[in-house]
């Protein structure tokens, strides 16, 4: 898990979603933004990151209880309740080192290589920000830091006070995780056009 990823100007781009996320942004000094690299390491036994490292856990655990179901029913079901009673167990530790339990999740635009959100703060491009997201429905907690990109914004976005920030340190298998989870947001809104479509 302590495989990090520090996007560059040559970093493949990841398509963007509209979504809505738990978000608790703060600004960080350059010297903080310096030590983002070696705090996302230490974060790996945080309570905080818990569920994105089980869900990573997860994607690799799936296709071995598939296996496992196809030979012993009996043996996957037990399994499978363990690592349901290990969720929930992850899913209240969020719960309790989280900042969002008072409030409502917030309408975003994002990929695994940036975030747009409205923003009232008046914040200086190239601005150095950490960022608490929290991936819903999953509940999957991601700490990120990236920086404020005004040359990213178009002048209907600037008007409405929306603020771009590109991802700049983040770990690989959050990264990872934040691809998938906008894939599956988008089959699912693609198979609700359909069967809207249907009707």
């Amino acid at each position: 898990m302590k495989n990090l990823e520090k996007n560059g100007a040559e970093r493949r781009r990841f398509f963007r979603i509209d979504d809505e996320v738990y978000l608790d942004y703060e600004l960080v000094t350059d010297e903080q933004y310096s030590n983002a690299p070696q705090e996302l390491e230490d974060i790996e036994n945080s309570a905080f990151s818990m569920t994105a490292d089980f869900a990573t856990l997860n994607y690799e655990y799936n296709p071995i209880l598939n296996s496992i179901r196809s030979t012993s029913p009996d043996i996957a079901q037990y399994l499978e309740l363990l690592n349901n009673k290990i969720d929930a167990i992850s899913q209240q530790l969020l719960d309790e080192d989280s900042p969002f339990n008072n409030s409502d999740p917030v309408e975003v635009n994002i990929s695994a290589s940036g975030i747009a959100f409205k923003c009232n703060d008046d914040i200086k491009d190239n601005q150095g920000m950490r960022l608490k997201l929290v991936l819903l429905p999953e509940k999957i907690g991601i700490i990120v830091y990236g920086r404020v990109k005004h040359e990213l914004q178009s002048k209907e976005q600037k008007q409405n006070n929306i603020i771009c920030i590109d991802f700049e340190h983040i770990r690989y298998d959050d990264k990872e995780l934040m691809i998938k989870h906008n894939l599956n947001k988008q089959m699912l809104e693609l198979r609700k056009r359909s069967e809207d479509d249907e009707d």
